[in-house]
């Protein structure tokens, strides 16, 4: 799960970093048995903040697992 914000901040493809790294680690979640505490990429702002480096990896983490989050807000 760590991978998920390196993917969105590395911005590897022109568009669609956020989605694409949001897909790929629920993928690698159900794969491997876990639930999902999210189910949609429509968290545009989460995403941001992440992108932004406003979560840390236990925020990023818990929210992925547990589907809970501090909301964002830009400093």
């Amino acid at each position: 799960m760590i991978q998920y914000p390196n993917v969105i901040q590395a911005h590897p493809f022109a568009s669609g970093n956020r989605r694409t790294a949001f897909l790929v680690t629920r993928n690698f979640l159900f794969y491997n048995k876990a639930k999902a505490g999210v189910t949609g990429s429509e968290n545009a702002y989460i995403l941001q903040g992440i992108r932004e480096g406003y979560y840390n990896d236990d925020e990023i983490k818990d929210w992925l697992l547990k589907g809970e989050i501090r909301e964002f807000k830009r400093e």
